[in-house]
């Protein structure tokens, strides 16, 4: 998918209708970080702050909330994969990097968000 298209399909947190995304798309993801962009390694980096965690560069995350999975590309059949698996209950596709949360409160869902 082409950034244009993916940027007219994607939702803000205006359109989120997942408590937990939404908490974690603005409190987390999104949140104004000065120097800090949308890589997977910055992702890595601001779930590790959200979570109090040490800063270890990890793609795999243990959070109080369930185990997140950092993937670089979206575009890949790795990410595919991940999005097909009964394992990852929501995954988030940022165009940039993908995000999978493994929890098992959370129902299977898949959101773009820009």
């Amino acid at each position: 998918m082409n950034r244009i298209s993916h940027f007219l399909r994607a939702k803000t947190a205006y359109n989120l209708h997942s408590p937990f995304v939404y908490r974690l798309y603005t409190e987390a993801l999104f949140s104004r970080c000065p120097g800090r962009g949308r890589s997977a390694a910055d992702v890595v980096w601001r779930l590790e702050e959200y979570y109090g965690l040490p800063h270890s560069g990890s793609t795999t995350l243990h959070t109080p909330d369930g185990v997140f999975l950092v993937v670089a590309d979206t575009g890949g059949p790795d990410w595919d994969a991940v999005v097909a698996s009964p394992d990852w209950q929501v995954t988030l596709d940022l165009y940039s990097c993908g995000v999978a949360v493994s929890s098992p409160r959370l129902s299977k869902q898949h959101f773009l968000l820009r």
